[in-house]
């Protein structure tokens, strides 16, 4: 994969599982297996049990639903379960975007971040404005310090939605970390700006304003403004740094 998103290429706390989610639903799998064993010993012909589980297989993923309960399963916290209906339903529907999207977002909570990237990208190849594949992709790239190619892909988000606050947001924290004050603290002020409510965006505004000298005042105000959101640290930020 490569450590850069290049964006002309495109048009304009969780417990990790040991073992890797299986490529077919358990359910699916644990239907198949006593048919299958039935008709072999009942000596049938092998090419009519191909064919029989062939179209027991597709007539079950015609009618299930297996995207949606993967939704649901994710939503519980049962993420390996979530897992096996979208493997399920991406086995008929392979280029199904929100599907994949979701399966990425389930390989990210299970401890797997570089199949979660590869669904992300899968989701860009189909649909390169998708808003939620860039920035979950950016935050791949942010928490392996590729600072460039997190500013890169919000970016491309801003281009499209520009009133995304978490597209800013995560472009503010990536020029942060790279040290370039000045546009993280331009992003900052246009998350206030679009969502006055986001309060993590005034702990981290705040927490930047505090190392400027001269603008340490409106470190503390934004660290108060966050502690009012209910920001967690940012009452004893405040006691160390301001009182």
């Amino acid at each position: 994969m490569k450590d850069i998103f290049i964006l002309n290429n495109h048009k304009n706390p969780v417990k990790k599982s040991s073992k890797p989610p299986l490529p077919f639903g358990i359910k699916t799998l644990s239907l198949i297996y006593p048919l299958s064993k039935y008709l072999y010993f009942r000596s049938v012909n092998s090419v009519f049990v191909v064919i029989l589980l062939f179209l027991f297989f597709y007539m079950r993923l015609c009618n299930n639903d297996s995207g949606n309960e993967g939704i649901k399963y994710f939503e519980r916290g049962e993420y390996n379960i979530a897992m096996e209906y979208y493997n399920e339903y991406l086995t008929l529907y392979p280029h199904h975007v929100e599907t994949l999207y979701n399966r990425g977002r389930c390989f990210e909570v299970l401890g797997y971040p570089d199949k979660a990237a590869d669904d992300y990208l899968l989701v860009l190849d189909k649909d390169p404005d998708n808003v939620k594949a860039l920035l979950s992709l950016s935050q791949y790239y942010y928490k392996k310090g590729k600072y460039k190619s997190t500013v890169n892909l919000c970016q491309y988000a801003i281009n499209i939605d520009e009133d995304n606050y978490l597209a800013h947001y995560y472009k503010a924290r990536a020029h942060h970390k790279s040290g370039d004050f000045s546009k993280a603290l331009e992003e900052y002020n246009s998350v206030v700006d679009i969502n006055p409510d986001y309060g993590f965006a005034y702990f981290q505004r705040g927490s930047l304003l505090l190392s400027i000298e001269g603008l340490r005042p409106f470190g503390c105000y934004d660290l108060v403004t966050a502690d009012c959101l209910k920001v967690k640290g940012s009452k004893e930020a405040w006691i160390k740094y301001c009182r």
